[in-house]
């Protein structure tokens, strides 16, 4: 009983000194975010630049299209990855540029036939999460630039559809670390395995929901800097190395966007809030 409560004290200071850096941090976390959820957009537009000849004689090879078609497809995937993210970075037509990049996805998806590969197919689904908790960061933005934050207004305006999308997100980035499980038996994986499990349930249950995408963000981030190090490898692997780098940082950024929106309507904790309502 006693570790029970200690436990339980030392879960609820984590939990607000979570809220507390979350809360200084917002002034510049919403940038951050931003532009960790598009890097690996910038990585494949820079990829497509330099490989350009490889990238054609990918699809003609694959596709039977012609080149001036393999062209314009390549034209179209660096310059819309490049354009939906210095959009999104500086925070103009946010919505326009998250159905760029996501309309990109979903074209490489086919174009690169990433169906055939379950752990490339995962790992797409959550950049759509990532792109969709950005939607939806833009909608709150935007209620709160309108409405005001004490006017009592945003409450008036249906907001459903946003939390089904939060919730969608948040489930889309799970995915992602499904991909990322150690294949070993070794105690210290099958540690960081459970460790970062228990944090992806709490980030898709809505349950202490800010503390848990804080404490998977620095887990994903000292975990990419030291497996994915492509800058220290000269080998064939470089480039498979800075692709699983840039696209974990792009996971993090959605994982900041969790920590900026909370855990939505559609969450645990705002379940046991209604209850604790309905008890008083």
């Amino acid at each position: 009983m006693l570790v029970t409560q200690t436990g339980t004290r030392w879960l609820h200071r984590a939990e607000d000194l979570g809220e507390e850096v979350a809360r200084r941090c917002r002034p510049l976390l919403p940038s951050v975010a931003r532009f960790c959820l598009v890097a690996t957009f910038l990585e494949d537009a820079l990829r497509m630049w330099f490989q350009w000849v490889e990238q054609l004689a990918f699809l003609q090879d694959h596709h039977q299209c012609s080149a001036a078609l393999a062209a314009a497809i390549v034209l179209l995937s660096l310059v819309g990855q490049l354009v939906g993210s210095a959009l999104v970075i500086m925070q103009l037509f946010t919505n326009f540029a998250v159905t760029l990049l996501a309309g990109l996805v979903l074209l490489q998806v086919h174009i690169y036939e990433v169906p055939l590969q379950l752990k490339l197919l995962l790992r797409n689904f959550s950049l759509l999460g990532g792109l969709l908790l950005l939607h939806v960061e833009n909608k709150e933005a935007l209620v709160f630039r309108i409405y005001g934050a004490g006017a009592g207004l945003p409450f008036l305006v249906n907001r459903r559809s946003q939390h089904l999308m939060q919730l969608t997100g948040r489930i889309l980035l799970a995915l992602m670390y499904l991909t990322l499980f150690e294949q070993y038996f070794a105690i210290p994986a099958i540690i960081l395995n459970c460790f970062g499990l228990i944090l992806m349930a709490c980030i898709v249950m809505g349950f202490r929901t800010r503390l848990a995408a804080s404490c998977l963000a620095l887990v994903l981030t000292v975990w990419n800097a030291t497996t994915n190090a492509w800058w220290f490898d000269d080998g064939d692997s470089r480039d498979m190395l800075k692709y699983d780098f840039f696209h974990t940082l792009s996971v993090v950024g959605g994982l900041l966007m969790v920590v900026l929106l909370g855990p939505g309507k559609v969450s645990l904790e705002q379940y046991k809030k209604q209850q604790l309502s309905r008890g008083n």
